[in-house]
Order: C-alpha cells, then structure tokens, then sequence
C-alpha cells in the first residue's frame, strides 16, 4: 500500500499556474516518486482566466485530462478544436508526435483540473484525439468504466495502454467494494470530498494505491466525494 497525502505533493507556482505534482514533473524531482508503474504522471493544475499553456510537442504518450472547474480550451496540429467543460474526461494519444494548446477558456474564473499521463503499450503511433465523455452535472451515485485499453474495450474511449479508468462520483453515503477486474495494480486519486478506504481517511488531493490485486472497501460519507481510480499492469 502506498499513500500520497495532497500536501506532501511536489508544488510549482507562477502567475497564472498553480499546480500539484504527485509524481517528479518538470522542475519537480524526488527519485522516490517515479510513477507508478505505467502512470507516469498526475497533476493538479489551477490556471488563471484567459491564461494557459502555449503550443508544445508530445510524443509516446496517452494524456487524459479531467476539468473539475472552469474550461479547459484545446488546438492541435491534427486541427482538433474543444472545449473540455466540469465532469468531462478527454483522451489524447500523442504517439508519433503532436503538438497542442492549453487554455482557461473563461476570462473571469481559474480553471481546475487533472491531467495523467500513462505510458503507452506501443511506440510511435498514430496520433489521435478521442471525443472526449461528457457526463451530465446532476449525475450522482455511480462507479463507471469510462476507459480502457483497446484490445478490451468495453468503456466508451479506448486507450493504447495497459491501463483502465474508474469515475466514482456520490452526494450521498454509500458504502462499496471495488477489487481491480483487469490489472493488479491501482491508483485512486480523491477528486472532491472524503471517503474512507480500508477505514483510513482521504481528502481532495489525497491518492492510495494498492498492488496486490486485493479487494478494499470504500466508504463515502455524508457530503459525497468524486473519485478516480486507475488500474494499470
């Protein structure tokens, strides 16, 4: 068991980006925290309204990016255009190379998401920009497959890599149990709220990771909590 408490993450502040690193990222670097196994990287990012990144290259690598808050505006040079908006979960597969854009697409609010980076199970692929899932705001109480590698697709993106997704979002108490259906290994990283997981507790930013294949109980409490959990080989 691993655990990955929000405050003791790497942290990097500038003007317009304040962002949360539970891996080594960029300028952040701590040989303990590598990765976990195909997951690469998770960060936090709050961006500044009408601010983000400028146009910059990617290659061999499956980028999936949750907005909490705000809009996320993105361009590349396949000429896709998007808005990703609260709730929505967009995947992109840099594979041979691509470059990309990034921006708060408000001009009066930051806004919040995460973006993780998996390593992808083949080298040099087509890049591509999948369509990215959109769930209704006023859906609650659900555990969903929202995406999973290729060769098993069963969720509604498919991903090149040894990796699947889980969205757990509730406003209520609830109690479940979850144990990994395709890999062993998994990464649950507390969106918004507190659940408790094997009766230890958790907080927005808080992650928990488990590889050895075992069943754990998660338990929600009376404020509700949103979730990922990522299973990976």
């Amino acid at each position: 068991m691993i655990i990955r408490r929000a405050n003791e993450r790497g942290h990097n502040e500038i003007s317009w980006l304040n962002s949360w690193h539970s891996f080594s990222f960029g300028h952040y670097y701590d040989p303990k925290w590598q990765g976990f196994n195909q997951l690469l990287v998770i960060n936090e990012d709050y961006i500044a309204p009408s601010m983000g990144f400028g146009t910059h290259p990617h290659r061999d690598m499956e980028i999936i990016t949750y907005v909490i808050s705000g809009e996320l505006k993105h361009q590349d040079s396949m000429g896709n255009l998007g808005i990703i908006k609260p709730g929505e979960i967009q995947v992109m597969s840099a594979g041979s190379g691509i470059t990309h854009s990034e921006h708060n697409n408000k001009n009066s609010e930051q806004t919040h998401l995460l973006q993780i980076w998996v390593q992808p199970n083949a080298q040099g692929l087509k890049p591509r920009y999948d369509q990215q899932i959109v769930f209704n705001p006023t859906d609650y109480n659900f555990l969903k497959l929202i995406a999973s590698p290729m060769k098993h697709q069963n969720s509604d993106v498919g991903l090149n890599a040894d990796a699947q997704f889980w969205l757990g979002r509730y406003n209520k108490n609830e109690t479940l149990n979850f144990a990994p259906k395709l890999f062993t290994n998994f990464w649950i990283q507390i969106i918004k709220g507190e659940i408790s997981i094997n009766a230890l507790q958790f907080k927005s930013g808080d992650a928990i990771a488990f590889s050895d294949n075992e069943s754990i109980n998660i338990e929600v409490g009376n404020f509700g909590a949103e979730f990922l959990i990522i299973e990976v080989a």
